[in-house]
């Protein structure tokens, strides 16, 4: 299985999206209509929700902004799902079991699930949806994570993935929303993306979609009742879900609890300001998608708190050292400017201390961090200049610093998202460019489209120096952003690293292998990326939701998608116990 495509996608959705969650609908041409109701449900019985961003299509094929991912993580289920004490639990599955190579997973699902439309959930279900993302015509979400993947249904409860390359982290990535067999196995992969069942989903969660415009998305609770399938001649425009708001009462899933709350409906906005006055107007019990400062502001409204989600998406400073930068390429140069970068100070001021500061690759959250190999390196501006003479640079006569082996003073051409896709990026550039300006360093900041900056300057090298952000994930896996293969223009090593000491211990780390094996692994390359300090960590931004007091049942956890943080949702309440 190739994890390549998880660190790209994680940098296209900072770099795209923002940490703002600001995002650009995909364009969809459904040939069936959206449903769209009149009215919603009474403010007491439903969690309403503001979000920086809209959903157009929420499928597992065709969710890539920040809100139909979520949206799509309480319509479908997984083989598991995030639980308690950041435990992995089954989901549709109930038990598994790996081979000892770790190449072979066993499923065993649980008996009597049925999608929303009553048809049984069988193994395959999961044989069609792997299939379907490993197959080479399919570029939607998760395209080329999978294609190293393989499915067998083994009987109709029992299913086989087969890893071409064993990975320790693969339970994580059976997350996997599933999708129904047979309402979308008749399709093209290549298809699939843009077909119309991303706005009229049939899913397998405790939710189902019952209304989505360009306004809001409307969820009440499933029912699972054997309704007849629709006729292959209507299924590239299956019907709506129902949309009357007086369903009723949900039939139980087999072996699971329908949701306390009566609904949730999540209402779009354009911009932090925009939600803010809907806040301010009490028309919201959560708000979403928004910027540090805005989020802060908005809790301490009387009745209002926030809620702290410890995130895996690393910001952090990548350095070209290839041969054509051969300034950056000694490890005491590394650690002198990482050194002259006040961390501390970006945190609470660049991300408005909603953050946690990165002194690893690896998030301070992770069962795999290990705080007495990745000791934080202090913020000392002299000690910085002391290590840059040291590795044999030198203050030009008219300012600047001369790098070893150069005639002339060295500007540093820092690069970054633009703000009004990505703020908080945007202003760490700036707070780091300040810092190595600080130490007399010549620094040029420029601002870049998503685009620009990943396809003409980060995969082709052309560059010296980026702030970027890549979702790390709650089992890390750094091969793909390090390892020597993966410094190619379709890679995502985008410093060009070639170091086999340290190809070895990315592999070693994300081999299977027992608990105590695997932390063993992750602590010897802790302490070779300390060594050799081959990208510069700032900051692991949180997860930030605003919630009302009336609100009960949401307990933060370390999250890795925008659908991680409703992992608890059964047994969210509003204040009337309902």
């Amino acid at each position: 299985m190739h994890l390549r495509d998880r660190a790209v996608i994680g940098i296209l959705s900072l770099v795209l999206i923002g940490l703002t969650g600001a995002v650009v609908a995909p364009s969809l041409l459904p040939s069936g209509p959206a449903a769209s109701p009149t009215g919603s449900l009474p403010p007491s019985h439903i969690y309403v929700e503001g979000v920086v961003g809209s959903a157009t299509s929420v499928s597992p094929f065709s969710a890539q902004t920040a809100a139909e991912r979520a949206i799509t993580a309480l319509l479908f289920r997984g083989l598991v799902r995030l639980g308690p004490d950041d435990t992995l639990i089954g989901d549709l599955a109930s038990s598994w079991e790996v081979d000892p190579t770790g190449t072979s997973w066993t499923f065993h699902l649980r008996p009597g699930l049925r999608w929303q439309d009553g048809v049984p959930i069988t193994s395959e279900d999961v044989a069609f949806t792997i299939g379907a993302l490993s197959d080479s015509g399919y570029t939607g979400p998760g395209a080329t994570s999978w294609r190293e993947v393989t499915a067998t249904a083994d009987d109709p409860l029992t299913v086989t993935l087969t890893l071409a390359t064993p990975l320790g982290g693969f339970l994580q990535a059976a997350t996997q929303p599933i999708a129904p067999a047979h309402l979308l196995g008749t399709f093209a992969p290549a298809d699939l993306p843009a077909d119309a069942f991303g706005r009229h989903p049939v899913g397998s969660g405790a939710f189902r979609l019952a209304a989505l415009d360009d306004r809001r998305a409307l969820l009440l609770p499933a029912t699972f009742e054997a309704v007849a399938s629709p006729d292959a001649s209507i299924l590239a425009a299956s019907p709506p879900p129902t949309d009357s708001v007086a369903t009723a009462a949900p039939t139980p899933r087999s072996g699971g609890p329908v949701p306390f709350l009566d609904g949730i409906e999540f209402r779009f906005f354009t911009d932090g300001d925009a939600l803010s006055g809907a806040w301010s107007r009490g028309e919201l019990s959560g708000a979403a998608g928004l910027p540090a400062d805005v989020a802060t502001r908005m809790s301490g409204a009387p009745g209002s708190r926030i809620l702290r989600y410890p995130g895996t998406t690393l910001l952090a400073v990548t350095l070209n050292v290839r041969s054509t930068h051969p300034e950056f390429r000694d490890p005491a140069v590394r650690i002198a400017l990482l050194e002259a970068i006040d961390r501390d100070a970006i945190v609470a001021t660049a991300v408005g201390g909603m953050a946690s500061r990165a002194d690893s690759l690896i998030p301070p959250s992770s069962w795999a961090f290990d705080p007495a190999t990745s000791k934080p390196v202090p913020f000392d501006v002299a000690d910085a200049a002391k290590k840059l003479v040291a590795a044999g640079w030198k203050q030009g006569p008219n300012g600047g610093w001369i790098p070893k082996g150069a005639t002339s003073a060295l500007t540093i051409e820092l690069l970054s998202p633009e703000a009004t896709a990505n703020p908080a990026a945007y202003a760490v550039a700036d707070a780091v460019a300040a810092d190595w300006r600080a130490i007399g360093l010549d620094v040029a900041r420029t601002a870049l489209s998503g685009a620009d900056l990943v396809g003409q300057r980060l995969q082709t090298g052309n560059f010296s120096a980026a702030v970027t952000g890549t979702t790390i994930g709650l089992d890390p896996d750094l091969y793909p952003l390090l390892a020597s293969t993966q410094a190619s223009a379709t890679g995502s090593n985008f410093s060009g690293i070639q170091d086999p000491g340290l190809d070895q211990l990315l592999v070693k780390a994300r081999a299977p292998g027992t608990d105590e094996a695997r932390k063993a692994a992750y602590v010897a390359l802790q302490a070779k990326l300390v060594a050799g300090t081959f990208v510069l960590p700032i900051a692991f931004r949180d997860v930030l939701v605003v919630v009302k007091s009336t609100l009960t049942g949401p307990v933060p956890r370390p999250v890795g998608g925008p659908g991680d943080r409703f992992w608890d949702v059964l047994t969210w309440r509003l204040a009337d116990g309902r």
